[in-house]
């Protein structure tokens, strides 16, 4: 869940027994109660027909990088496509057993291996994503096809125009 400021919500609510009336992905507004074990206890949901509105972000504060909201939906859709070809790109390193992660099989070595996945699919998501935006990529690498071959000197007498005749 998120906050009205955009930020997540870090606490556990507890909603008892009876599942809330809203459904994934609806806006609601949420009356809770902190109980004598410090446990937050859901009072009341509200589902809300319209997104609250959130407040500004001064200046130089939150995030470089607004969402979508603020990006339009084309900045979603560079985000989603980002995030498939960086797990694309996982997929083929480790089949091709080219990625440098910890090798050890204990539940240890597990745990680790997940998180140092995870951080290289929003690595590479992230990369992705920027050079998709900025294109950044075009001015960084050198097209193969764009050296061209020497040409040599036309033989004597020839100039390369078509003659009118």
């Amino acid at each position: 869940m998120e906050k009205e400021d955009g930020t997540e919500y870090d606490k556990w609510l507890s909603f008892g027994f009876d599942a809330p009336k809203a459904k994934e992905g609806d806006y609601v507004e949420i009356q809770a109660e902190t109980d004598a074990k410090g446990y937050e206890q859901v009072q009341s949901v509200k589902v809300l027909k319209n997104p609250p509105a959130k407040a500004a972000v001064p200046a130089g504060e939150g995030p470089a990088v607004r969402g979508p909201a603020s990006g339009g939906k084309e900045r979603s859709i560079h985000y989603q496509s980002a995030r498939k070809d960086a797990i694309e790109m996982l997929n083929c390193l480790i089949e091709k057993d080219a990625l440098p992660i910890t090798a050890d099989k204990a539940k240890a070595g597990q745990a680790k291996r997940y998180e140092e996945l995870m951080a290289l699919v929003d690595k590479l998501t992230v990369r992705y994503f920027n050079d998709t935006e900025t294109q950044r990529i075009l001015t960084t690498v050198v097209d193969e096809g764009a050296i061209e071959a020497e040409v040599g000197a036309l033989p004597a007498g020839e100039t390369g125009e078509e003659d009118d005749a």
